[in-house]
Parts: C-alpha cells; structure tokens; sequence
C-alpha cells in the first residue's frame, strides 16, 4: 500500500475550487480535514503546542502538494526529506515564474498521522518571499486559467532534473532566482536578481554589461520600442548593482520606492525570460551550453564588441606596475 504525503502551501492566494493532477505521482489538493484534526491532536497536542492553531487555520483554507509514494517505505526523516524536498520546492519556484506570490512551504503530513520516524518536522527553511514582500491583497491570485502552465513547467523541471548536471546552467539561474526571492533586503535581493540573468545571458568575452543588456533587450522584446525599454531599465539596474558591489552608496537610498520598482522590474525581466526559455525544448538546450548559447545570438546580433583599450596601456594597472 502506498504512503501519502501532504505538504501544505502556506498564504496562497488563489480561486481554485477543484482538485488538479500535476503527474507523475502529483496532486494538487486541499487538505483533508480530518488529517487538520489528527494532527492537532497529535502526541497528546504536541503539533499544536509546537505549531499554534494559526498554521492549522492558514493550511485548512489552501492546498497542498499531495504525493502518493509506492515504494518501500520511509526508513529516516532523512530520507523522506531527500525524496521529497526538490518536487515540494520545485512547485513552489513553478509558482513564482508564473507571477509574485508569497506562497510558502511549511511542513510535511504523512497519513495516517500516527509516525514511527519522529514526524511532523520542518522544512529547513520555508521558503517564502524576503525583502519587499507585497501582501496578498496586492498580489494576483492564481486562477483556473493557471492550472495548464502549472502543470506544463512542473513537469518540465521535473523532466529536466533528471538531467540536471547537462542543464545546470538553467537550474543555477532557478537557484538563484530563488536566493533573491527569499532575501531579506533589497540590494542582496538585486543582486542575486542580477546573477540569475548573468548565468543565462552574460557573453563570454567582450564588453560584458552592454553585450548582457543588449541580448536581454533581444531576447524578451518583440518590438523596437520594446527592447529599448528593456535596455533603459537593464541599464539602470547596471548602474545600481555597480553602486552597491562597489560601496558608491553616498548619495541615494536603496530603500526608495523607485528603487524597489527597479528591482521589481528585474524580477519581472527574469521571470519572463525564464518561462519563454522553459517553453521552447530547442532555448532549454541553445541555454544549457555556452557556447551554443553564444551562437545563437552572434547570429542574432553579431560579436559582442571588444572593451575599449585604456589609452594608458598596461601600465595603468597599478598591480602590473611593479
């Protein structure tokens, strides 16, 4: 008989009102309410003593990643987290490509709720938006109409982490998209941002910033006017990084409105770049390799071109001077 697992999204905001199946052994479902009650008596109310009544409350009126597991049993806490962590997260990071969102992992059910591994247990870490986290009000909830994309870039993730060392480039880009999304301020939230959109865009050789800025424009704009807003804003987010990797932080204040609504605009570039990738099998490979990436727009956009040489030669490095 197969184990059944379910692990509760946290502050989803959604207008779902049926039972969706993601495949591969996925579902996506509320939770059952009398595995709520079961659990809240769990241990004499040890769940409820170490949780609080609010996370009952807040996962009773959301969904859940429901697994059904039909192989051998969990041995070790250990080793139900190894097999389930990555498909739990990986929803979580196919909810954040779609739109913002401050959905969040908490723990994991097991049915029935009588253990012998010394469950409930936390997630390491649960995964929710850092820094400048709307609220729910001002986010978009996740509709029916979302339902077929969730399922698409679920399964493709999960199809590509089968292979994830040929595809690393894209699962770095993921990780890092995530690191920002959790960070707990605005500048690191930027610049790991930033590093996302480098390992997928960033030229080997040549001016770096500008040869980055002009494939992002390339790449997501589908008009003239288009890509010379992508490069406006990619230009200003250049600027800023280079402000804040650089300690220049004298004269203006990160924590600005302005400057939130550019690195929100960053998140908006990456999100949109990373499902036009996902959605296209010949991109998931041209981006996997570096060298076919590069490739493909040289033929789009020719050679990045070369830094302009310093008119003090070599010598003008102050390390190459002795």
């Amino acid at each position: 008989m197969a184990d059944t697992f379910y692990i509760p999204l946290t502050s989803l905001r959604h207008q779902w009102v049926k039972e969706y199946q993601l495949g591969q052994g996925f579902d996506l479902v509320r939770l059952p309410s009398r595995l709520a009650e079961a659990y809240t008596e769990f241990d004499h109310g040890f769940f409820r003593r170490r949780y609080g009544d609010l996370l009952i409350k807040d996962i009773q009126n959301n969904y859940c990643l429901k697994l059904e597991w039909p192989i051998e049993p969990f041995k070790t806490a250990e080793e139900m987290v190894y097999n389930i962590e990555d498909p739990a997260i990986t929803l979580l990071i196919v909810l954040r490509l779609l739109k913002p969102t401050n959905a969040g992992l908490r723990t994991i059910f097991h049915v029935p709720a009588t253990l012998t591994i010394g469950q409930p247990f936390d997630f390491v870490d649960y995964r929710t938006q850092g820094s400048a986290a709307r609220t729910n009000d001002e986010l978009p909830p996740f509709t029916e109409e979302d339902i077929p994309q969730i399922i698409y870039y679920y399964a493709k993730l999960l199809e590509l982490l089968k292979r994830e060392y040929h595809h690393r480039r894209i699962f770095n880009t993921l990780r890092f998209f995530d690191l920002g999304y959790r960070s707990a301020n605005i500048d690191s939230r930027l610049i790991y941002f930033a590093i996302a959109l480098e390992v997928l865009f960033k030229p080997l050789r040549g001016r770096i910033s500008r040869g980055m800025t002009d494939r992002i424009a390339d790449f997501l704009g589908n008009t003239q006017e288009e890509r010379e807003a992508v490069t406006r804003k990619m230009l200003a987010l250049v600027d800023l990084k280079a402000r804040i990797t650089h300690g220049d932080m004298t004269y203006f204040d990160i924590s600005r409105p302005d400057k939130v609504a550019l690195v929100r605009d960053q998140e908006d570039l990456l999100r949109t770049a990373l499902q036009k990738l996902l959605k296209s099998d010949k991109l998931i490979q041209t981006f996997s390799q570096v060298k076919e990436r590069d490739a493909y727009f040289d033929k789009r956009l020719g050679p990045v071109p070369s830094p302009v040489p310093s008119p003090h030669g070599e010598r003008a490095t102050p390390l190459k001077q002795g």
